[in-house]
């Protein structure tokens, strides 16, 4: 009973860190790119998954589980940023339709980003996956929301930061982003985890492509989409390759 009341009570010193984590990442990251990418849609989706990225960041390094604070966080933080939009004059402001969506939609992407950092600190379920072959469908669906969200950023701050050389270093970003998320996928799955984030990194580049045909309205070829799809599942599966070898080296060597 006394461990159940501590899960149900609610750490205000981890709602306070995700609001301070959530606005250095969230508020760097959209004012950074929106002298550079004037579409509202796309600004509106880089704020939103930085709102993952911090979740998954407190969901990670906090003890237990706290996912309630980061979305009470992941709230606040959207609150800030649309009261920033307003008082500065932003010309990216939204409607008060859009602003409600925004904000449900803040809370959504926090507690996304929750789960998936407590699934990589691990949990219950941890030791009896590590003994497992199956295909684990956990590991497909953290490495797709963790590589969304870095293939989102990396490409759209590269692109920003390296304006001269655009299409190079927003290619750079799209490549490292699958690298990193297979490497994180990797390193804190337990047991071998190759085929799960090769198959995140597919369903990134369909996400990516969602977006870009039908919220956009960015029409992109087949050859483009088959493309994209190649290189997400490589190196996605190369990055899980790199993070699996990691994770055999941490491992205390057993005597000979």
């Amino acid at each position: 009973m006394t461990d159940e009341k501590k899960e149900m009570k609610l750490h205000w010193k981890w709602v306070l860190l995700s609001v301070v984590v959530g606005l250095a990442i969230v508020g760097s990251s959209y004012y950074l790119v929106a002298p550079m990418f004037h579409s509202k849609e796309i600004l509106a989706l880089v704020m939103l998954v930085g709102f993952i990225l911090m979740g998954a960041i407190i969901g990670y390094f906090s003890p237990g589980v706290t996912i309630n604070e980061v979305t009470l966080g992941g709230g606040f933080v959207m609150l800030i940023m649309l009261w920033l939009l307003y008082f500065f004059k932003s010309e990216l402001r939204y409607s008060p339709i859009i602003n409600l969506l925004l904000f449900l939609l803040g809370l959504a992407f926090s507690w996304v980003g929750g789960w998936v950092g407590e699934k990589l600190q691990g949990d219950q379920t941890s030791q009896e996956e590590a003994q497992s072959k199956k295909f684990l469908w956990k590991w497909v669906l953290v490495g797709a929301v963790v590589g969304f969200a870095l293939n989102v950023l990396f490409v759209a701050i590269l692109a920003t930061l390296f304006s001269a050389y655009l299409y190079k270093f927003a290619f750079t970003g799209f490549v490292v982003s699958f690298i990193v998320t297979g490497f994180a996928v990797g390193v804190k799955s337990p047991g071998v985890t190759l085929k799960e984030p090769a198959l995140a990194g597919l369903l990134v580049v369909l996400l990516d492509w969602i977006f870009l045909n039908f919220i956009i309205h960015l029409r992109l070829s087949s050859l483009f989409l088959t493309t994209g799809l190649i290189i997400g599942f490589l190196f996605t599966l190369f990055g899980a390759w790199l993070g699996e070898k990691y994770q055999e080296s941490l491992k205390p060597k057993q005597a000979q």
